[in-house]
């Protein structure tokens, strides 16, 4: 948090005290981060009032180091440093601010000294984080738009780094990617994702579109109901993106025994709720069509030599 704090006060001196601020000038990243602060007000607070102390710390590290720290900061950058965008920036820098103060009061029960000290650089006007009030969740502060938004590009940019690390791609070259969906509102998300995908997935091109003939030379993986291909002919271990490919089918074919072995035990099936039985085939025909799509992606291993 130290390093958060750093970086947020190197990029807020700039910001006037009285800077306006329009909910429009807020992007997705900046909205899915303050409805997360609000979950994780949320949760915090339910552990402390119930005691249960292990699961309110739990939730405050998943907060600031996971979400905050490893990827808003990240998703900000591009804003941040450019020049384009003046509104945005100070949407960027408001939110900052916002969060890190909400996360210092948030943290402060498990780590009084250090916020503290955090609290005295931050906020620096003579008030302590000790008696400040603790932050309150606000049905109003929830965005689950959002978070649905930003959950679909960072598992987009998870996917292709994990593509990337897997094959022992050099971090330093660029890749093209092809996303493929048939849903326009999908694609208009990662339209709107598209500067955070191209940065933090370190991206040479990326398309976005509803159909395509099956790409020679890409790895695949799947982000939900979207497709990603990576194209890699002539940079990868032929023989890895196959392992990769049997390992991951085989991860897919024990869950599915898993849920085959439910909906075919007529004891489950009698007392289940029916929501709990649909979700079960819901999860079954997900995870058939993402078995279809690797063993398509495995036949085509063939033809990375003749793309390259």
């Amino acid at each position: 948090i130290w390093n958060a704090t750093r970086f947020s006060m190197m990029n807020i001196e700039d910001l006037p005290a009285d800077a306006a601020l329009s909910p429009e000038d807020r992007s997705v990243a900046d909205r899915w981060i303050l409805s997360r602060l609000n979950r994780t007000v949320a949760e915090v607070t339910r552990g402390l009032d119930e005691y249960r102390f292990n699961d309110a710390a739990a939730a405050v590290y998943q907060f600031i180091w996971h979400e905050f720290c490893d990827w808003y900061l990240e998703l900000a950058k591009p804003v941040l440093y450019g020049k384009e965008n003046p509104a945005g920036r100070r949407a960027a820098q408001q939110t900052l601010i916002e969060v890190l103060t909400q996360s210092l009061k948030l943290l402060h029960p498990f780590m009084p000294f250090l916020t503290e000290e955090i609290w005295q650089t931050l906020v620096a006007d003579g008030s302590s984080v000790m008696v400040s009030a603790f932050p309150a969740a606000d049905e109003a502060g929830a965005d689950p738009e959002a978070e649905a938004a930003m959950g679909l590009v960072m598992e987009v940019i998870t996917r292709v780094r994990n593509i990337r690390g897997e094959m022992n791609v050099a971090p330093s070259l660029k890749l093209k990617v092809t996303l493929v969906t048939p849903e326009e509102t999908l694609r208009n998300t990662l339209e709107t994702g598209r500067i955070s995908i191209m940065n933090l997935a370190n991206l040479e091109s990326l398309n976005v579109t509803a159909e395509t003939a099956e790409p020679k030379g890409a790895a695949t993986a799947i982000a939900g109901p979207v497709r990603v291909f990576v194209f890699l002919a002539g940079a990868i271990d032929i023989a890895g993106e196959k392992g990769r490919l049997e390992k991951e089918i085989a991860r897919i074919d024990k869950d599915l025994a898993m849920v085959t072995r439910k909906l075919t035990n007529p004891e489950f099936l009698a007392k289940a709720a029916e929501a709990v039985v649909a979700k079960e085939r819901e999860k079954e025909r997900g995870l058939g069509e993402k078995r279809a799509a690797l063993e398509t992606a495995l036949k085509r291993l063939a033809s990375f030599a003749e793309a390259g």
